[in-house]
């Protein structure tokens, strides 16, 4: 008698960028084995029925906090909380002390959370030091997560330090990049521009608290259009260079940035990839109003937004998890320009995408190109992640279109302890949270053990 697979997922409806159709999938070892079924003989079974089985999500920008700053966060509660929405493969970002700019550094990071990840997660190389580039990439980066910016008062997150405002540094780390074949992620920003206007208008006025700082940002001070200033000269010396380029944050910047991201990519051919931060979609000016400094902005122009996905500007989808301690975060009440903003979404993320398919706004077809197979392509991780089909990894986002809910501050696992997104309603929601054909978290309950997530490196990682 042959063996019994491990899981057999029966009954549900497969949804694929291309196609949606009901089938049974089987999972041996951890991969993938056979899609189609009925299959007799299996350890474990998931009944699926009336359910949408997605590939395993991901959450490309997490900020996990770990080392330095776990009073935040660390990698246990941010990759619980992550699990529990529905992701199964999560990038994490570089402003932690010490940043992995280093190979020392970026090692220490490795051993420090591989015992605490419940899902399988990759690491940016910190991009500072253009000669440590090669040993971040064959250390295992997933790509090169470069700062062009500083915050205006000097406040982290953004690490002073971690600021490449040097456009001829820029250049030499895209060019390191470019050799080792990553993705140079940018978070971009002309700071100097944002410190002078905003200081005049509001600061040195005294008008410092959140109201103030949301209206600064309306007039595109506060990440705004020194972020679309900054992503013209970037896209020019990535051109330039040949280097891959991920823009950050689109969405958060005015639609200037999706024109100029939309001619790079198919009026000039070059090799240009965004993800869309779809919080500020989400976000409106009730729910800021009532959440202060534990949130994000809104969107400048949301159907610009939803228009970078129909017309191909937006590669990806994210929800960026940014998260702050109350006591950091709620002293901007009174004065939001010295303080970061709090803004959380591994938790929420699927069900705030979720509720924006249930609204038409996209398919599931969609979330599983730009959620799942698009990321997997973009560093390289497919066709081992990011597709239901025999060989990948067998990881799933199982979700249940019809479930209701509201996010509760006490629900959420984050060591926040609070959420963006207190009191907003959604429908759509992760059932199961399946990695590597395990089921880490399943009806909003974390069942995995930390340390059963692993560490995926990037394409130049040494053998």
């Amino acid at each position: 008698m042959s063996r019994p697979y491990d899981l057999v997922i029966e009954n549900g409806t497969i949804h694929t960028p291309s196609s949606s159709f009901k089938a049974d999938i089987a999972v041996l070892d951890g991969k993938i084995s056979a899609i189609g079924g009925p299959f007799t003989e299996a350890a474990k079974r998931v009944d699926a029925k009336g359910l949408a089985v997605l590939p395993g999500l991901w959450h490309v920008h997490c900020h996990f906090r770990e080392p330095g700053h776990t009073y935040k966060e660390d990698f246990q509660t941010g990759s619980a909380a992550a699990a529990v929405g529905g992701v199964t493969m999560c990038i994490d970002m570089t402003n932690n002390t010490p940043h992995p700019t280093t190979l020392e550094d970026y090692e220490m990071k490795k051993a420090l959370v591989a015992p605490k990840a419940h899902v399988d997660y990759a690491l940016y190389g910190g991009g500072l030091y253009p000669r440590t580039v090669e040993a971040l990439a064959k250390a295992g980066a997933i790509g090169i997560k470069i700062f062009n910016t500083r915050h205006i008062k000097e406040v982290y997150p953004y690490i002073s330090e971690l600021g490449v405002l040097d456009h001829g540094i820029l250049f030499e780390l895209y060019e390191a990049t470019r050799d080792m074949g990553l993705v140079a992620s940018v978070h971009h920003d002309d700071p100097e521009w944002c410190k002078r206007l905003t200081f005049r208008d509001y600061i040195d006025k005294g008008r410092t608290d959140a109201m103030a700082y949301h209206e600064s940002f309306s007039k595109g001070y506060m990440y705004g259009h020194g972020m679309v200033a900054g992503l013209a000269a970037s896209l020019y010396y990535a051109r330039i260079c040949g280097v891959k380029l991920h823009v950050l944050h689109l969405g958060v910047m005015p639609k200037g940035a999706n024109e100029m991201v939309h001619h790079a990519k198919y009026d000039l051919g070059q090799d240009v990839s965004c993800e869309l931060e779809l919080g500020t979609m989400f976000m409106n000016r009730a729910q800021m109003e009532k959440v202060g400094p534990r949130t994000y902005n809104w969107a400048y122009d949301p159907e610009a937004g939803w228009d970078a996905i129909k017309d191909g500007t937006a590669d990806m989808i994210v929800l960026e998890h940014a998260p702050h301690s109350k006591e950091d975060v709620d002293p901007g009440w009174k004065d939001l320009f010295s303080v970061p903003l709090g803004v959380t979404g591994a938790q929420e993320y699927i069900p705030l995408l979720m509720n924006a398919v249930n609204e038409g706004r996209l398919s599931l077809n969609d979330v599983a190109r730009l959620a799942a197979e698009a990321p997997a392509r973009r560093f390289g991780i497919f066709p081992r992640k990011g597709v239901i089909q025999p060989g990948a990894d067998a990881d799933f986002t199982i979700v249940d279109m019809s479930r209701e809910g509201v996010f509760r501050n006490e629900d959420m696992l984050s060591r926040t302890g609070f959420s963006s997104w207190e009191g907003m309603a959604t429908k759509g929601a992760a059932t199961h949270t399946i990695v590597r054909g395990t089921i880490v978290a399943q009806d909003g309950k974390l069942v995995g053990a930390p340390g059963f997530g692993r560490f995926v490196p990037g394409t130049a990682a040494s053998a």
